[in-house]
């Protein structure tokens, strides 16, 4: 599993939470690292708005390889999958008191200039690799 420091390498290639989480996971999923890399591009910085967390939005592309339903009517399927992302989004938000990563973060990217003050304060290479390390764990034990 990657360490903080091997986070903010990843970061300084910029890659964002999103992918570094997916991209950490996808082999063990049988997903190819460049293609989870791309599927998890848009969701860095809670989607570029602040919105939900990169860190989380990649493990739930990590939950849906490992568990997502796709037969249709397989409403079995369809719980256990459910069940394995309400578990994530408790243990994350039991570790970090949300999954809202303007919360998280304390800027909202989805404001004029509040991703380039939160990059500038040092808050991205500070708080966001925790998440990203917090996920991978939890991600660990739920895969």
């Amino acid at each position: 599993m990657l360490n903080q420091d091997e986070i903010r390498d990843l970061f300084a290639q910029n890659y964002h939470c999103s992918q570094v989480v997916f991209m950490e996971v996808a082999e063990e999923l049988g997903v190819d690292r460049d293609e989870a890399a791309r599927l998890a591009a848009p969701l860095g910085g809670g989607m570029f708005r602040g919105d939900t967390c990169g860190a989380v939005t990649g493990a739930m592309l990590a939950i849906g390889a490992r568990y997502g339903h796709f037969e249709p009517h397989d409403k079995e399927g369809d719980r256990r999958q459910q069940e394995k992302v309400k578990e994530f989004q408790k243990q994350f938000t039991e570790r970090f008191g949300s999954t809202i990563c303007r919360e998280l973060a304390g800027y909202d990217f989805s404001q004029p200039g509040e991703l380039m003050k939160a990059a500038q304060s040092g808050v991205l290479l500070q708080k966001c690799p925790a998440f990203v390390e917090g996920a991978l764990e939890i991600l660990e034990d739920i895969l």
